[in-house]
């Protein structure tokens, strides 16, 4: 039976209406199902007709560049169609600079420029900071670092000091001997000290914390005039260091120590300015402190 009859077959018993087909009408409906090509929905109904040659070569190079856009799609980390996501650039690392190690005493030479210097060896503590321009700093022995300005602080200088084993004075205004009994190695037993210390006016102290070690700051004010006092050669006392170093201050100098414990050590960090010195500088010692690490 061609197609043509089959279809014919079907219509005529369609349009009568029968409820019972033979079994040889059947099986021959189901030889003829199983032996033709089936026709998707979705397929136009074929049909022959000439080609023009413009139109075969078009169809031609759009199936060629759709073979090729399959196959770069599926290559290993091929994108597909429309592509995909970018790849995210690499960030190229900033070098970070080496410190420039600060001389153990007498080197003290200016910093030529604003840079990251270091006070270490034989400093335990080692310190990183930014050292502005103009500057001098160094290594004092195992007790201190110094950084400070060109001009001493009676003249309107400023300095930042990192010491280690202070012990203080009792008068600072007669120099009379040292403190007696000298303060306990915890942080508060040295603020509670400097706070009853005689000759100074100490600021309420307050929480600080420098490079994730925590402690209290307080301020230590001179008096502005130190005619009543007598001074010995070395000036207003303070403190001095187990190296023999001594820490004096000018009139009207401000003090300010931050005392810190640094894996039980009990390191101060002190800045010093008076009332002449420039705003610059007070900018500067702020610039050191902040920009500090602990090493």
């Amino acid at each position: 039976m061609t197609n043509d009859e089959f279809d014919r077959t079907a219509r005529l018993w369609l349009e009568d209406g029968p409820t019972i087909m033979s079994d040889r009408a059947l099986r021959t409906a189901f030889d003829e199902i199983h032996v033709t090509r089936q026709r998707r929905s979705w397929w136009a109904a074929r049909r022959i007709s000439p080609m023009n040659p413009a139109i075969r070569l078009a169809l031609s190079a759009g199936a060629v560049i759709l073979a090729v856009t399959i196959g770069l799609s599926l290559l290993p980390g091929g994108a597909g169609f429309g592509g995909g996501p970018a790849p995210t650039p690499t960030p190229t690392p900033v070098p970070t600079p080496t410190p420039i190690t600060l001389q153990l005493y007498p080197s003290d030479a200016p910093a030529p420029r604003t840079a990251t210097y270091r006070a270490g060896v034989p400093f335990p503590i080692p310190a990183t900071m930014t050292v502005p321009s103009g500057w001098a700093g160094w290594v004092g022995g195992e007790y201190a670092a110094f950084i400070e300005t060109p001009e001493v602080l009676d003249i309107g200088g400023a300095a930042v000091h990192l010491t280690l084993g202070q012990t203080f004075y009792a008068d600072p205004c007669h120099g009379t001997g040292l403190l007696d009994p000298q303060p306990g190695q915890s942080v508060d037993d040295l603020v509670t000290a400097l706070t009853k210390l005689p000759g100074f006016t100490a600021s309420t102290p307050t929480p600080v914390t420098i490079d994730g070690y925590a402690g209290k700051q307080l301020t230590l004010s001179a008096p502005v005039s130190f005619a009543d006092c007598t001074l010995t050669e070395d000036g207003y006392l303070l403190m001095k260091l187990p190296g023999g170093a001594t820490f004096s201050s000018a009139p009207s100098q401000e003090t300010t120590l931050r005392i810190l414990d640094v894996n039980g050590r009990r390191l101060v960090i002190s800045s010093d300015v008076t009332g002449t010195t420039p705003g610059n500088y007070k900018t500067d010692v702020e610039t050191i402190i902040d920009s500090m690490t602990l090493q």
